[in-house]
């Protein structure tokens, strides 16, 4: 890394008050590069320029160099195979809820057919009740009309 040049391949920046600051003036975080000249070696990076100036004078020596490579490698790879297992359990878990939305929707079906069959006895029931109160009422009606005319004839 040149010193205007970002490390495009970086791991976040930890926060400190001892690095200098940028040409801007703005402070400087400590950040990790992981780039394959730099790998493992820290510089200090202003939030809005990138790199400012590196804090490891010294370079990582071949099996260093090496070691860290290939660990970021493997961490790469493994983060690629965390996200494809996250997408894999989040598809899982839809396709559970959608199973279980089926399941429970099945028995509010059949609460739905239950409260229809009750609602129905009941209004059923309702309309004989009905019919036997105007059944009764009527004759109720003719019953004291007849004996209205009854006595008024008498």
């Amino acid at each position: 890394m040149a010193t205007s040049e970002q490390s495009s391949a970086s791991i976040g920046s930890i926060p400190t008050t001892d690095g200098p600051l940028c040409h801007c003036a703005l402070p400087s975080s400590l950040t990790i590069s992981w780039s394959d000249d730099n790998p493992g070696r820290r510089y200090y990076k202003c939030d809005i320029h990138g790199f400012v100036v590196w804090h490891d004078k010294e370079r990582s020596c071949g099996w260093q160099k090496k070691s860290l490579l290939e660990a970021r490698d493997k961490i790469l790879t493994q983060t690629e195979e965390i996200k494809a297992l996250s997408a894999a359990l989040r598809q899982a878990n839809t396709q559970i809820v959608a199973l279980e939305v089926s399941h429970s929707s099945a028995s509010v079906n059949e609460t739905m057919r239950s409260i229809k069959i009750r609602v129905t006895e009941h209004i059923n029931e309702t309309q004989r009740m009905l019919r036997k109160f105007v059944g009764y009422s009527g004759a109720g009606f003719a019953l004291a009309t007849a004996l209205i005319v009854f006595v008024i004839k008498k």
